[in-house]
């Protein structure tokens, strides 16, 4: 993964010239793939070629990481009472049938 002193070191210019990314939104959708692991090897290698040299893209990536370990570290792993699971169940079943 790339970090932030590399990147610094390589493209110290481009941070200040470079506004947005035209690929922005399509690394945005990698991204989300990439941080739930349902990618191949050759989409995570070029995504990460890619941050390496894109500032938006790298800020980006950063920020998304950080926000889903927050919440990750937030989120308590409480058993789901079996009563609960079934009146979800049953209000599921009766929607999709009705």
């Amino acid at each position: 993964m790339a970090s932030a002193s590399n990147w610094l070191r390589k493209n110290i210019v481009s941070r200040y010239v470079m506004k947005g990314c035209p690929e922005e939104q399509k690394c945005l959708e990698i991204l989300e793939i990439i941080l739930d692991q349902e990618t191949t090897q050759q989409e995570k290698e070029e995504y990460f070629a890619h941050i390496d040299k894109c500032w938006t893209c790298f800020q980006n990536h950063n920020l998304e990481k950080n926000i889903k370990e927050l919440i990750k570290s937030k989120i308590d792993n409480k058993p789901i009472p079996k009563d609960l699971i079934l009146k979800i169940q049953a209000v599921i079943e009766k929607s999709t049938t009705s």
